[in-house]
């Protein structure tokens, strides 16, 4: 039983916090908010201590969950890595590369885990997509691309300010852009357009960026608040084939010279032990699979059981940091930028496990 501490009780503490406090190796010892009337609902909600000073949960837990805003994190963590805390912090790892740096140092003292919330490697079509063209069935990487438009207001939230945020690039879109770093690898360069669209904004909200990556191939990603209409589209052809996921969540597929197919994603993504992929029952559910997918709170803790390093781990987090940083630089400039002192992170593919995907991303 791994004790665990929920620290920052918004909208995702509070989602984070259920699900924890569900699962049969996890035990929540307490939820922490600076503002009472955060933690002291989620508290009573799920039944454990609440309080508004993180520190007192400290000696209590093994772990510690960190759902609080990138401008307030920096202490959080190197407190809690001092304290020798397994540490999950949601996305992104911070709004500088002095505290993402400061804050992974902390984390190797003290031999802890350090993990971040990039939710999309866990959720399909996108972990499809990315296991197929890692596997060599798609041939090497041509292009690949993601649009993500969630019509929203930010303008009464910390995200509405360019300086908390990060703007919809950061905070939205560090999602789709470390999905496509997982794909494709470092960026070489970028280019990228920002744009505020509503005059009661205080960032960007909507972007678009073309990124060429160290191994070859180019990738777009285009993220909105501002699009007026919802929209989702992601693919990826390479040199032997192609995935596309269209409108209707649909994942069209075809290799070489083969037929054009529609594929069954929770049969793909199902196996069993000998590796069988699942196969679709007369009453439509998925037979002979021991063994599914793992949600992103499981990997974290079995990355703690069983001593594994944490897919993605917070050098991944500041990976995709260091590109959003460039791509900001581009914006203002408007020139392509070279994306400087970014190292390949080894990106082992995720085990198969018994588990159903994470969906609903909000951003």
């Amino acid at each position: 039983m791994i004790k665990t501490a929920v620290i920052g009780c918004g909208g995702m503490g509070n989602h984070h916090a259920r699900v924890l406090a569900q699962m049969a190796n996890v035990k929540v010892v307490g939820v922490c908010d600076p503002i009472e009337a955060k933690a002291r609902p989620l508290g009573e909600a799920i039944g454990v201590p609440w309080c508004v000073d993180y520190r007192t949960l400290l000696e209590r837990a093994d772990a510690v969950w960190i759902c609080t805003e990138p401008f307030n994190r920096l202490a959080v963590v190197t407190d809690a890595a001092a304290a020798g805390k397994h540490i999950f912090t949601e996305k992104p790892i911070a709004r500088d590369l002095r505290e993402a740096d400061a804050m992974i140092a902390a984390a190797a003292r003290a031999r802890v885990k350090y993990m971040l919330g990039y939710v999309l490697r866990f959720t399909n079509p996108y972990r499809l997509l990315r296991d197929t063209l890692a596997a060599g069935e798609l041939g090497e990487l041509v292009s690949c691309w993601t649009r993500r438009f969630m019509p929203i207001d930010m303008s009464t939230l910390w995200y509405g300010w360019q300086e908390k945020s990060g703007g919809v690039l950061l905070d939205f879109g560090s999602h789709d852009l470390d999905w496509l770093l997982w794909l494709g690898g470092p960026a070489r360069t970028v280019f990228t357009q920002t744009f505020r669209v509503r005059p009661t904004m205080h960032a960007d909200e909507h972007a678009q960026t073309v990124i060429v990556f160290e191994r070859g191939g180019i990738a777009t990603c285009e993220v909105s608040w501002s699009s007026y209409l919802s929209e989702s589209s992601v693919g990826v052809v390479g040199t032997r084939g192609a995935m596309i996921v269209g409108l209707d969540g649909k994942v069209r597929k075809r290799v070489g010279d083969g037929k054009e197919t529609v594929v069954d994603v929770e049969s793909a993504m199902a196996v069993d032990p000998a590796g069988n992929v699942g196969q679709r029952a007369a009453a439509g559910g998925i037979e002979t699979v021991a063994a599914r997918n793992e949600t992103i709170q499981q990997h974290f803790f079995r990355c703690i059981e069983e001593d594994l390093d944490p897919i993605p781990s917070a050098a991944e987090g500041r990976q995709v940091l260091a590109t959003v940083l460039a791509m900001h630089k581009s914006a203002r400039t408007g020139r392509s930028v070279v994306v400087a002192g970014i190292k390949e992170v080894a990106c082992r593919p995720l085990p198969r496990r018994a588990a159903r995907a994470v969906s609903g991303v909000r951003g």
